[in-house]
């Protein structure tokens, strides 16, 4: 793209932010992208993004606005911004300070990089007015947290590397905002991170019950509903702070000892 193509698509992206438009932020962005959220250190992939822009839209709906605050700096297929977010609550706003590295290939986002904490400067504005009229009350939740279990346990939802939040949802049979309210109160988890801790475990059981020095990491973590092994890899590394190939190391060794 040229320079001015690329900065037409920067400022369409924007602006599908500030329309609170989930399905048009997720289109610029090719299958395979990364998006890296810098101060949280995490990174979400491929349609993990389309399911994280959902979810941030749907807590701050008409209530956040992004500006560009200096003209983009262009390098090939890289553009560079400093941008500014205005994230509005009841009582208040914030003017959040921004930078940004958006990286593109073919008219789509392979990679974008902020530098600034929004989902937790977001979280700690809307979290009161998001849930405050949800009308769940605790025996409620406890039920809800109970079906949300079986069904996890029972039907393995977490296995369907496309599964989304409305589908959740729909198991359930509860309203979106429900959900995301027990996932964030009751298992102090956003959606992602929910499913793919289920994920991770039913990989380790499948892990632990096979013939590890016949073991293949990715079909495993494949069948565990993981979308990409460099998903799976993060993850796993995430939570066992070493790689699967250092991890099934680990056990071997621990056997022969």
């Amino acid at each position: 793209m040229c320079n001015n193509q690329l900065l037409q698509c920067v400022y369409d992206y924007f602006d599908a932010w500030n329309r609170s438009d989930s399905k048009a932020v997720a289109s610029f962005f090719s299958d395979d992208a990364i998006y890296i959220d810098t101060a949280l250190n995490k990174e979400y992939h491929g349609i993990e993004i389309e399911q994280y822009v959902a979810e941030t839209l749907s807590a701050t709906v008409g209530r956040i606005h992004f500006s560009i605050v200096e003209e983009p700096v262009i390098n090939g297929d890289i553009v560079f911004l400093q941008s500014s977010l205005k994230v509005s609550s009841d009582k208040d706003s914030q003017l959040l300070e921004s930078a940004e590295l958006i990286k593109f290939c073919d008219n789509k986002i392979v990679m974008i990089q902020t530098y600034y904490n929004l989902e937790e400067d977001i979280k700690a504005l809307a979290q009161d007015k998001k849930y405050a009229k949800s009308g769940l009350d605790q025996s409620q939740t406890n039920l809800i947290k109970n079906k949300l279990e079986a069904i996890m346990h029972n039907d393995e939802p977490y296995r369907d590397s496309e599964l989304k939040l409305q589908d959740l949802t729909d198991m359930l049979d509860i309203r979106r905002n429900h959900l995301s309210q027990i996932l964030n109160n009751e298992y102090q988890m956003k959606f992602f991170d929910f499913i793919n801790h289920y994920r991770l475990q039913a990989f380790l059981k499948s892990l632990h019950s096979c013939n590890l020095s016949e073991v293949n990491i990715t079909e495993l973590a494949y069948d565990a509903g993981f979308s990409s092994s460099s998903v799976f890899y993060k993850i796993f590394k995430r939570y066992q702070d070493i790689s699967p190939s250092q991890y099934i190391k680990n056990i071997v060794q621990t056997k022969q000892s």
